[in-house]
């Protein structure tokens, strides 16, 4: 009998140093996996205090404006402030019209003809800028993704045009005099804007001074008035880099 305890002996204690040795590999894996994630946390994010920064991002937006599609670039910059948590600046967007082939076909005002048709064929252009608030910050457990709030407070301008051989006016005269005339002098239409929207970051371990984003806006444009359009409200989706200082 004696050798079958020692061998249930020795057989329990293999089996406890086994566990034991799992264990230890399993809590080596957990403290590096602690480790590695307290790294992409430091390398993401800034380590010294930075009070006041700059900022900077380009984009380009899809535009569902006017309840229509088009796209356009779009632009923001200003100052940081309290390690990147409060955004002051200017920011805006455009709707170029040479790159929107979209046309919009009405009659002209009062059944004025022009070139022997009353129905015109205009494409729009324009833009909206102004004063950028936001807040941003980095999610608490995805130090990798950051948030950008934002609030745009300024001026939206949009308007339609003759384009094309219509430029050409049959008289002579100026192509926005005739753009007056056949549209009751609201070919365009200037109004307040105000965007506000939702933006989310990347946060690259080895650059912080350099962010991709998405991002999903909406603009009210209240006050608006075009002899095509009552408003030029709608929402936005852009792509972009993000450049700075104190991000």
């Amino acid at each position: 009998m004696q050798p079958v305890v020692a061998f249930v002996l020795v057989a329990s204690w293999v089996a406890t140093a086994q566990g034991q040795s799992r264990a230890m590999g399993t809590a080596s894996q957990v403290d590096q996996s602690a480790t590695a994630a307290a790294a992409w946390r430091a390398s993401a994010s800034p380590s010294e205090d930075i009070p006041v920064g700059t900022f900077v991002s380009v984009s380009w937006r899809g535009l569902a404006l006017a309840k229509h599609l088009s796209h356009g670039p779009a632009f923001s910059a200003g100052a940081t402030f309290q390690n990147g948590l409060f955004r002051v600046g200017l920011a805006g967007f455009g709707r170029p019209g040479p790159i929107n082939p979209r046309t919009f076909s009405v009659q002209s005002a009062n059944g004025t003809d022009y070139k022997d048709a009353s129905t015109l064929t205009l494409r729009s252009d324009g833009g909206f800028v102004g004063v950028h608030m936001a807040l941003a910050f980095d999610l608490p457990e995805a130090r990798w993704l950051s948030v950008v709030l934002p609030v745009t407070v300024g001026q939206a301008a949009f308007g339609y045009y003759l384009f094309g051989d219509d430029r050409d006016t049959p008289d002579g005269r100026p192509v926005s005099a005739w753009e007056n005339e056949l549209l009751d002098a609201r070919d365009s239409s200037a109004s307040l804007g105000v965007e506000v929207g939702l933006q989310l970051g990347v946060n690259l371990p080895s650059q912080s001074w350099l962010r991709p984003f998405i991002s999903v806006h909406y603009l009210w444009t209240p006050g608006y008035d075009a002899y095509v359009s009552s408003s030029y409200a709608g929402p936005s989706v852009s792509l972009g880099l993000e450049l700075g200082y104190g991000l």
